[in-house]
Order: structure tokens, then sequence, then C-alpha cells
């Protein structure tokens, strides 16, 4: 049996080259389909801070703290938070409890409070549209001082530097014995000057804001010069 006749080299060549281009042609395709479209230039930097509280008798049914009894927490239950922003940041929590202390949260800490003192440096992470503090499936315990629980969502989207210290701008405490009903989360972003109140108020005022000279807007404020997108959860611990 006479075998095909080989085809020409030129020819062969062009296959070749127009083989390798699909195959990149169709990586590219499929690139684009799993990477989302890019943010307009400018973007400002926003999200939302979700805050899971937990009663001791129920401690694997979440409540969002929005919802109608979940607050005041008590001892024995405890609390996730959730960040969602709409672009990749670099993003921390801190923790301002009933009791005065002043806990760093993520990325200092996964599942367990290793790290108690905010003054040691945040290990690196990468920017990233959600974080989870603590992992799925565990929280951060409530302890048995009854007061205000503080809750500070704060990012940027670049590292924090090494020259700013957050324990020298949150430091004292924000805290008071007056019990917030209903529980509030509060937000500041890049420009603002002044501190709204996200909710519950902003179902019935949108424009509601914080009084200036509470302590917690002026604290926001001030880490406003440092972060790009803040978000506070204030709520009674009884």
């Amino acid at each position: 049996m006479t075998p095909p006749p080989a085809l020409p080299r030129a020819w062969t060549r062009w296959l070749l080259l127009a083989t390798v281009a699909v195959l990149i042609a169709g990586g590219a395709a499929l690139a684009l389909r799993r990477t989302p479209p890019p943010l307009p230039a400018g973007q400002p930097l926003d999200g939302k801070l979700i805050v899971y509280v937990r009663p001791p008798e129920r401690a694997s049914e979440p409540q969002p703290l929005e919802q109608p009894g979940a607050t005041p927490v008590r001892t024995g239950g405890n609390m996730s938070l959730e960040a969602q922003l709409n672009q990749p940041a670099f993003t921390y929590f801190v923790w301002l409890d009933a009791a005065g202390n002043v806990l760093p949260l993520y990325p200092w800490n996964s599942q367990t409070l290793e790290v108690k003192n905010l003054r040691e440096p945040p290990p690196e992470r990468r920017a990233t549209n959600v974080v989870y503090s603590p992992l799925l499936g565990s929280g951060w315990n409530f302890g048995d001082q009854t007061g205000i629980e503080t809750v500070l969502l704060l990012a940027r989207r670049t590292p924090l530097s090494k020259d700013i210290q957050l324990a020298d701008l949150i430091l004292p405490p924000v805290n008071s014995t007056e019990l917030p009903a209903p529980a509030s989360i509060y937000g500041w972003s890049t420009g603002a000057d002044s501190v709204s109140i996200l909710h519950p108020v902003s179902a019935a005022d949108p424009a509601a804001k914080l009084p200036a000279g509470d302590p917690l807007a002026k604290l926001l404020l001030v880490l406003g010069q440092h972060f790009e997108f803040i978000r506070a959860a204030r709520f009674a611990h009884q």
C-alpha cells in the first residue's frame, strides 16, 4: 500500500502555528470567564461587615447581629465575623470587649486568641475580597464582663505601614456603661467627614449620623486617616 504523500514543510509549520494560536485563544477565553471584570479606575473601596452571634444554649445556630433577639449577647456565647469587599484589600479585625481589652483578631489570630497584644506586628497576608474571623466553624467567646462589645473592620488597598501602631490609635478602649439598644453598625469610607449609622437606623433615616462627640465617632475619624474603609459594630453584653 502506497503511503500518503508527506505535507510540504511550510504547510506543516503553518498548521502547527495555527494549533498553538487556537490553544492560546482558548486559554485566554477561559481565563476571562473565570476572572471578574476589573473595577473602574478610581473605584472606592467598599463592602460590608457581617457579625454573627450565638447564644450559649444554641452555639451551633449563628444569628446575624441585626436579627431581632440576637442581642444583647450573653456570657458563654460567641461571635464570628465576615468582611465582604468589592475589591482585594488588606483587612484587619480588632475587638474592644466589654472588659476593656483591645484584642487583635485577624490577621493575628485564626481560631484561638494566641496573640492578645495589639502591639504585635500583624502577620503578612495577601489582599483578598472576603475574610472570615475566626475560621469557619468556630467563634470568639464572650467573657464574663457585661457592657459594650465593639468590633472594628479596617481595610485598605495597601499593607499597613510598619510605622503605624494601631495600639497608639485605639488605646484607651472606647467603652461605656450605657448599653446600646438596638445593636448598631457604623460606617466610614474614604473622604467622609462624619460616621454614618448603617444599621438599624438607616432603614428609617439613610442620612443618620453618629454624633461627632461620641467616642466611637472620634475613634473612627482618627482611624480614617490610615484606612480607606471602616465598619464598626457596637452591641450590648448583658
